[in-house]
């Protein structure tokens, strides 16, 4: 339990009144600025605030700064607490607003906080983009995907010294707009082959919430962004910030992720682990200890804490608990003692709570739980768990220890044995969402206390190095009480002993630390490690207990000796960025810097009080006199802490809060260091001492960021609306998702393995309708755009330029013999900041930096100074570079060795600090990630442009498909075929010709993309080496090749000045004796590989690529061509035989065709006499034919009027014969027939 006020604050000050925080700022870098004895405290409250109300408040803050500086005067000797009273003076003059930040579901937009559970997209979004008929906007286009995401991010002000509505009212008319700026984090499971690292950039839009006021007024407004969400990603790292317009706020950084153990029903969200408790009081006290908080670093989605006494419940939260549910786990309270595994006491308390990507682990008394959430965004192999699922079943667990990394896509949690498994330890793995559980880890079937050969021992802490794949144990002997680090590596399962720490804590020194030698001397006081911990970054390893041992190879040690061996170190937090702290059993709170030995009691100490002191009295919201201590971590590589509150009658609550490291250790000097008066100009000073050799440090002349952190930067801003109040609405904000989805999918369909003709993702988006921009911008102008919003083509676009901040980078990525260049600006203090002090004291002789590397064998770092002496400095070249020796060769982002370095001025520590807008900073000590290996972002492009252009230039000729497609063009199979191949940047937006080696594989084939196959690895190896044909390869050969270069294993090196190939589908090939299915020659679909892997030294990237070839005019095999060649002559040769016999009996045929035309007019003569029939109209001829008054055909009439003409010849009997044969003639046809004329017998 934290004291009241948290560090023994004395009773009077707690009853004094409130004080403003405002931190004076002497200057950049005067750590021990002289700082007159005059009051400017008024002067340094009044001056910048906004507003009347803010200033009369401040005005009235301000006042009380002499009676809160009375009250601990009796603490702290005047002249210091006046200093620190001004320190806290400074901030007052900005604004006293924060940012905050939550989601809201797309269709309730206005309401409170709701949970980022659902992952699917919105479709009703189209709709709105249909209204949007004459802009830049076609939701006809085959690459437009006008979707949306299931939430916004609402974002707020919350202020102390005015009303929060009306600070959002006058920040937006002065015209703050807040900048959200979301960083997608990679996930564990990749769902891509290669890895990004991907943020998107939005300004938000102003919303006026709907209310009862008058219609001119806004009663309530915020701002909205859309949340996106990417595939494969359910940790959004979100940070805020103001665009330097109207009301000043500080920038905040937060995480907004999915949380996928909630679910939806009837309109509520529940939890699928168990049921939410709301009173913190039912299960919270303030005499609770801290517990730490353990989760996969930077994957973990959801948080869980546990570790409250006597209660199943935990601390659950999917925003890095800027909010928090409180959850009574849905699991029986179970207390299996037995022999085997026996139970002191029963407690229902869940002891180890451990976070993964996608799965909970807990552990309670020895029975060991995890539960898988719905990730559909994750695309796991499982839709997640319904129930609490037991594991270990036969085990008896004593302890669960995290596994801050993960391997191979595999998450880890390790398991210690304790009864009748006491001394073995446990594997479990999660991987795509699946739990698997090894068996005891054994070396020929001894444990670790048969290999150290033990009667009895017992598995303390086990941390495993993912990076060297190797277990380090902490071995406790029970007998002696003996320890010892032992190592287990997974491949060969085999056991190491490497060091034994000594029995008794060594004598301290005053230098901070002794070096374990063998010939330091020793206390009476027992040394009891209690765990490891390891920074795979840094590589530095420590065992921690009552001591802190320190070690860079696991083999030397020193023991940081200004840590007390009275002190018991409950547990021990990274930030794998240059800084730990750890926690006693008393909830002390100690820091320190890597690589230094300085080690620091922050909390509680005389800074802390000051400073919290100092909060109360200002009325922050955010520290009590009442509070207790749930838990310390890291996050955003800030160190946190999570607090409960009672504060008397008011609501208990749990908030998170930044821990103020930098006002701690520069309070800590003002309280600490010596001081003097002295009189300068007439004037009395107070003269501090001057710990910090240096006065100034600047980093300048860095690099454009993006080439070395690899970040791709997206950039959107809402659509112009036409509408004069200047307040969005659900149709406009509907448009705004809608735009961000098609940047974001734009950005994931740019991974295709042909490059366009531009680089750059949205070029297609907006290629036909760059020309029309000025006229939608004319319309616009008028306010007359469609749907009443305007879309700024210019507006959504990927920046390849960001310049730099004068900061170092968090991480920088390294390819092969790559250099990271910068300068580093030292200055001393000036004459007036030094008075008092001697030449040796302020000299740039007693400045100098050094960079320390965390892997010398593959880093470099070369240092060049040049003294400044005319301007009191000291000006460093900094060069880190790459030595071109790391073994490795993979894909973009994979397997890199994370590495790390640390620039520190000489003696700086951490007694060196200057002033920002924020507060004090410590400076001195500069911490750096390194990843060497092949950068994040590059990929291997097939360039179609350039290998038309080629192919066409050297072949003379080109003959595309009968049906192009201009996204494949088609090669003609007897050209030769110049490959070409871009390297493209995706995060600087740089491509240029690939000009190393390559080995080109045909991989998979087909007559038509829809039946396209893939080989066999041995169908591979025979289809393009020398091992399957006498020609080199079966599908392809190299062309004029005058050095025929393979790889180990025959396959052909191609590079960039001999490229050339002809296909060749030789006998026994896929491609060979394809049959056409047109009147046209074959096509052909080849599936091609190509990777500069082993056979490229230029870089460490594996640029594998994996495309299509359209191919057409394969010629047919020889049988299948002498086939068709006999049927075409066959065909040949019998229409040439019946042209001649046409030819040659045409004569008769034409004379027998006349005769039997003849014979048919003289049946129809006969006919006609024969005929009897009346009709009821008719006329006569001259010759006595006798017609019917209707029309007949042209033909029928034709042969008619030939029949008619004949002479009525011969006797009665033979006319009535060849009437008869007439008749049956034309039987029928009796349209024809009854139509023709009849002769009749005058």
């Amino acid at each position: 339990m934290r004291t009241p006020g948290r560090g023994g604050r004395p009773p009077h000050a707690r009853a004094s009144p409130p004080v403003t925080r405002q931190p004076l700022s002497p200057g950049e870098g005067s750590a021990g600025a002289c700082v007159e004895r005059d009051n400017r405290s008024s002067e340094a409250g009044s001056g910048g605030a906004s507003g009347g109300v803010r200033d009369a408040k401040l005005r009235f803050l301000c006042e009380y700064h002499q009676a809160a500086a009375a009250a601990m005067w009796h603490l702290y000797s005047a002249p210091r607490l006046l200093f620190l009273v001004l320190l806290q003076t400074k901030h007052y003059s900005s604004s006293d607003c924060k940012w905050t930040a939550s989601v809201n579901m797309f269709g309730a937009l206005g309401a409170g906080r709701h949970i980022f559970l659902n992952q699917s997209v919105v479709k009703s979004v189209t709709t709105v983009f249909e209204e949007l008929v004459d802009s830049a906007i076609d939701p006809e286009d085959k690459n437009a995907h006008y979707l949306g995401f299931p939430y916004y991010l609402k974002i707020n002000l919350s202020c102390r010294l005015q009303d929060s509505e009306s600070a959002i009212r006058l920040a937006h008319y002065t015209g703050l707009r807040p900048i959200v700026i979301v960083a997608f984090e990679e996930p564990v499971h990749p769902v891509v082959q290669k890895q990004e690292q991907l943020e998107i950039e939005m300004r938000a839009a102003p919303f006026r919430v709907p209310g009862q006021c008058d219609s001119e007024e806004v009663c309530n407004m915020c701002w909205y962004v859309p949340m996106p969400l990417l595939s494969g990603s359910a940790v959004m790292h979100v940070k805020i910030k103001s665009n330097d317009l109207g009301l000043p706020v500080d920038s905040k950084r937060m995480s907004i992720n999915v949380n996928g153990f909630a679910y939806m029903s009837n309109k509520r969200a529940f939890f699928r682990i168990g049921r939410k408790v709301l009173k913190l009081r039912e299960f919270l006290a303030l005499d609770h200890k801290s517990r730490p908080l353990w989760n996969t670093y930077k994957h973990a989605p959801v948080l869980i804490l546990g570790g409250i006494p006597n209660s199943k419940i935990v601390l659950l939260s999917d925003t890095g608990y800027e909010d928090f549910f409180s959850i009574e786990l849905g699991i029986d309270s179970c207390w299996i003692g037995s022999l085997s595994c026996p139970q002191a006491t029963f407690s229902s308390s869940i002891v180890d709570t451990i976070s993964t990507e996608s799965t909970l682990f807990i552990r309670q008394n020895q029975l060991v739980y995890y539960f898988t959430g719905s990730y559909p965004i994750l695309q796991l192999n499982t839709s997640g768990s319904e129930l609490w699922a037991r594991i270990l079943n036969n085990v008896c667990v004593k302890n669960l220890n995290p596994v801050h990394f993960a391997q191979n896509n595999t998450e880890y949690v390790i398991a210690l044995g304790g009864g009748w498994q006491e001394g073995e330890f446990f594997l479990i793995t999660s991987k795509d969402g699946i739990v698997h559980v090894s068996k005891s880890k054994r070396s020929d079937g001894k444990t670790a206390c048969n290999f150290l050969r033990l009667t009895k021992c017992s598995i303390v802490w086990a941390v495993f190095s993912t990076q060297e794949n190797k277990f380090i144990l902490l071995v406790n002997e029970l007998e002696t009480n003996n320890h010892f680090i032992v190592f287990f590596y997974r491949e060969g399962e085999y056991f190491e002993h490497v060091y034994e720490p000594p029995k008794f804590v060594p004598k301290g020194s005053d230098k901070g630390f002794v070096m374990l030698l063998g010939n330091e001397q020793y206390t009476n006081t027992s040394l009891v490690p209690r765990g490891l911990s390891f920074n795979p970054f840094s590589m530095i390893f420590y065992i921690w207990g009552n001591v802190i041992l320190q070690s860079n190879d696991m083999v030397s040690y020193i023991y940081l000796s200004n840590f007390p061996s009275t002190s018991f170190i409950k547990y021990f937090v990274q930030s794998y960025h240059g800084q730990f702290a750890c926690v006693t059993d008393e909830d002390e709170i100690w820091v320190a810097d890597e690589r230094g030995s300085e080690i620091k009691k922050v909390y509680p100490s005389k800074a802390w009080d000051v400073f919290s002191t100092l909060q109360v009295m200002g009325g922050s919201p955010d520290y009590g006199l009442q509070e207790a201590l749930v838990s310390v971590f890291y996050d955003m590589d800030e160190l946190q802490e999570l607090v409960y509150m009672a504060n008397g009658s008011s609501k208990e609550r749990i908030i998170k809060r930044k821990f103020p490291l930098d006002y701690i250790l520069t309070y800590d000097q003002m309280i600490t260091i010596a001081y003097k008066s002295i009189l300068y100009e007439g004037r009395d000073y107070i003269r501090f001492t001057h710990p910090c050799p240096f006065a100034i440090l600047r980093i300048v002349e860095l690099p454009l960021p993006q080439r070395f952190t690899r970040v791709e930067h997206y950039r959107a801003e809402p659509p112009d609306i036409m509408d004069k109040t200047g307040f969005h609405d659900n149709r406009t904000l509907a448009v705004y998702q809608g735009l961000v989805f098609q940047l974001l999918w734009l950005h994931s369909a740019y991974n295709r393995p042909y490059a366009d003709p531009v680089h750059d993702p949205t070029w297609r988006w907006w290629k036909d309708k760059k020309e029309n921009a000025e006229y939608y911008y004319y319309v616009a102008s008028n306010r007359n755009s469609s749907g009443g919003m305007y879309v700024d083509m210019s507006n959504y676009a990927k920046i390849y330029t960001r310049t730099s901040n004068n900061k170092l980078p968090v991480t920088i990525f390294l390819d092969k013999n790559n250099t990271y260049t910068f300068s580093v600006y030292l200055s001393i203090r000036t004459s007036k900041e030094s008075m008092g002090e001697s030449a040796e004291e302020n000299s740039l002789n007693a400045v100098w930096l050094t960079v320390v590397l965390a892997h010398p064998e593959y880093l470099h770092a070369h240092l060049q100074r040049q003294e400044l002496i005319s301007r009191g400095s000291v000006l460093y070249e900094v060069t880190i570079s790459d030595a071109g020796l790391y073994p490795r060769q993979e894909l973009s982002g994979k397997n890199l060795l994370k590495s790390s370095l640390v620039m520190k001025v000489v003696r700086s520590r951490m007694n060196c600090y200057h002033y920002t807008d924020e507060g004090p900073e410590i400076t001195g000590n500069n911490h750096m990630g390194v990843n060497v290996g092949c950068p994040p972002g590059k990929r291997l492009a097939f360039d179609i442009t350039g290998t038309l252009k080629e192919t066409k230039l050297k072949n003379k000729r080109y003959f595309d498909c009968y049906y192009p497609d201009p996204e494949m063009p088609c090669f003609y199979f007897s050209d030769v075929l110049y490959p070409s191949f871009l390297i493209q940047d995706m995060v600087t937006g740089d491509s240029g010709l690939f000009k190393g080696s390559y080995v080109f594989k045909v991989i998979g084939g087909g007559t038509l993309q829809e039946n396209i196959s893939f080989f066999t690895e041995e169908e591979v190896v025979q289809y393009n080496t020398m091992n399957g044909s006498d020609t080199s390869s079966l599908i392809w050969l190299r062309h004029e090749s005058v050095e025929d270069m393979v790889d180990p294993e025959g396959f052909h090196i191609l590079s960039y000045n001999n490229s050339g190939i002809v296909w060749v589908c030789q006998k026994n090939s896929p491609c060979y004796d394809t049959v056409p299915t047109e009147m046209s020659a074959p096509d052909y679909f080849f599936v091609v590989k190509v990777s500069n892997r082993d056979v490229d030294q230029t870089t460490y990237c594996d640029y594998a690529l994996q495309f299509i070839i359209h191919v057409h005019g394969l010629v047919l095999s020889p049988s299948r061509a002498m086939f068709l060649m006999q049927i075409s002559m066959g065909v040949v040769i019998i229409l040439v035989i019946i042209y001649i016999l046409i030819y040659i009996l045409s004569p008769r045929v034409k004379i027998f065709c006349h005769k039997t035309f003849r014979r048919f007019g003289d049946a129809f003569a006969f006919r006609t006499a024969a005929t009897s029939i009346s009709v009821t109209r008719y006329f006569r001829t001259g010759n006595g034919s006798v017609w019917l008054g209707f029309y007949l055909p042209a033909a029928a009439s034709h042969l008619s009027r030939q029949i008619a003409t004949l002479p009525t010849l011969g006797t009665q009997r033979e006319r009535e014969r060849e009437s008869s044969a007439f008749s049956k003639l034309f039987q029928g046809s009796a349209p024809f027939y009854h139509w023709l004329p009849f002769i009749k017998p005058q």
